[in-house]
């Protein structure tokens, strides 16, 4: 892993390859951000891990282990975490667990859960 930006740009090693593969995290600017120059977007922690569940359900099916799950339930765990600070940040309630949370419809303008648009 290589980082281009810190906090925004990493460029990720492939295996089989030698190619990269480049992780791009939004990048704004404000005063809710700062240090940030420059802007660009990109996606958040929590979608990523919404796809390393995805990729683990997928191992998991291939062949079983028990780990896997416990796997899952951490990352569901920080989506959790990452989503009851977000709404604490913006004073909203965030009191439940649901339990697939990378399911649950987020902010197309946030990318949080719960948020309902209302973070214009």
């Amino acid at each position: 892993m290589k980082v281009i930006d810190p906090g925004h740009k990493y460029e990720l090693d492939n295996l089989d390859g030698s190619l990269k593969t480049s992780l791009t995290f939004v990048k704004r600017e404000g005063n809710k951000y700062p240090g940030n120059t420059g802007h660009y977007e990109g996606t958040n922690l929590q979608e990523v891990m919404r796809a390393l569940i995805d990729r683990t359900k997928y191992l998991n099916s291939q062949i079983y282990d028990q780990r896997n799950l416990a796997i899952i339930n951490k990352l569901r765990e920080c989506i959790w975490l990452l989503e009851d600070r977000a709404a604490s940040r913006h004073s909203r309630e965030f009191d439940f667990w649901p339990d697939n949370i990378e399911f649950v419809p987020t902010c197309k303008y946030c990318g949080h859960i719960g948020c309902e648009e209302n973070c214009r």
